[in-house]
Formats: C-alpha cells, sequence, structure tokens
C-alpha cells in the first residue's frame, strides 16, 4: 500500500511539473511571436509584396527579404548569440542586458535605411527611419528605466499599416489588449512600461510616416 501511494505521489508531481514546464513553453512561444523581430518580419512582407507605391529597384521579394534580414534576423541571430551565452535569456528580461541587442538592432536599420534609399524603395526606407528613431528613443529610455519593446513592437507596425492601407488596419491595434495581459500576467512589465512603449512607438510612426510617406520620393 505504501509502495502504491509513494507511487501515485510521484506520478502527481511529475504530471504537475510537466503541466507547468508545458504551460512556461507556451507563455514563452506567445513572448517570441508577438515580440519585436517577428512583427517586423510580418511588416516587410506586407510593404515588400502589397505597397501601393512599388518597391523601387527592388523586385518584392528582395524588398520584403532585405527587410526581414536587417529588421528581422540580425538581431534575432545576436540575441540568440548573447542567449547560447549566457548572458541573456531568450525574452531579455534584465534591463540592462538589452542594451547591445538594441545597440546592433539601431545599426542593422541604420544600414536598411541607407540600402533602402539607394535602392529607391521608398516604403521600405519610411519604415526603416521609423525603425531607427524609435529604436534610438527606447535605447535612450532603457538606460534608465525597462520600457516595452512588445507593446511598441504592435504598435509601431499597425500605425504603418494603417498609413500605408489605410483605417482598415485601425482593429489591428487591438492585439495590443492580449499583449498588455500577457505580459502583465507573466510580470514581465507593468501597465504603465506597456502603455508607455505603445505610445511611443505610435507617435515616432505616425511623425515619420506623416511627413516622409509623401507621393514623390
Amino acid at each position: 500500500m505504501a509502495k502504491t501511494k509513494h507511487a501515485h505521489y510521484a506520478h502527481n508531481t511529475h504530471a504537475t511539473r510537466y503541466r507547468q514546464m508545458d504551460k512556461r513553453d507556451i507563455l514563452l512561444l506567445i513572448s517570441l511571436v508577438t515580440s519585436a523581430p517577428a512583427t517586423s518580419a510580418l511588416l516587410s512582407v506586407a510593404f515588400g509584396f502589397y505597397s501601393p507605391i512599388g518597391t523601387g529597384n527592388l523586385h518584392e521579394w528582395q524588398a520584403a527579404a532585405l527587410g526581414i534580414l536587417l529588421f528581422t534576423l540580425v538581431p534575432t541571430v545576436v540575441a540568440l548569440y548573447y542567449y547560447r551565452k549566457g548572458i541573456v535569456d531568450l525574452e531579455l528580461s534584465e534591463r540592462r542586458a538589452r542594451t547591445p541587442v538594441y545597440i546592433v538592432s539601431l545599426g542593422s536599420q541604420l544600414l536598411a535605411m541607407i540600402v533602402f534609399f539607394i535602392l529607391n524603395s521608398k516604403i521600405m526606407f519610411v519604415t526603416a527611419v521609423a525603425y531607427v528613431t524609435l529604436t534610438a528613443a527606447m535605447l535612450a529610455i532603457n538606460l534608465k528605466w525597462k520600457i516595452s519593446a512588445h507593446a511598441a513592437g504592435i504598435a509601431g507596425p499597425v500605425t504603418a499599416l494603417t498609413a500605408v492601407f489605410g483605417s482598415s488596419m485601425l482593429p489591428l491595434y487591438l492585439f495590443l489588449i492580449p499583449i498588455f495581459a500577457h505580459r502583465m500576467h507573466i510580470k514581465a512589465h507593468t501597465f504603465w512600461q506597456l502603455a508607455v512603449g505603445a505610445l511611443l512607438a505610435f507617435v515616432v510612426t505616425f511623425a515619420v510616416y506623416s511627413n516622409l510617406y509623401l507621393p514623390a520620393f
């Protein structure tokens, strides 16, 4: 009887741990697929293949591929490098650990801005300018306070999509609700860190597209 009880207890303990690990894996997956690099990849595809003003001297797939490379893959590879070194976790939870990733992202976005300008790809150039401006602002803020890149990663691209494709994109702002709920649930951010991240991304992106997204390049 004692052995049976012990085996039952061990089974329940193992099952509980498995469920806890499974839940953590799901939460981590949600964080990764809603991260700023992930949403920038979607934005690159949207503007690369569906730009109403074309992509300049680039084919559609080239514009999308360059955007994914410079906006998404470069910062992702750097983050993974630091993760493999044990310097950061996959979510970059520690505020100070985010600084080198922000710096590399900023450099990659500056390169994107130059490349897209030379190749006369207006929509991708403006997108790069928006990312450079936003990343520089977030880097400065991050030196003192942990602003939410997840909230910015939703609000910025949605604002860009709205500027280019019109008011039909406005409902996409609703994705901020589950992002706020998720990031607060896992205690990654406070409400105000999320709110400021979203507001900053909206203001910067709106200002950039309002001034640079004009008929003549």
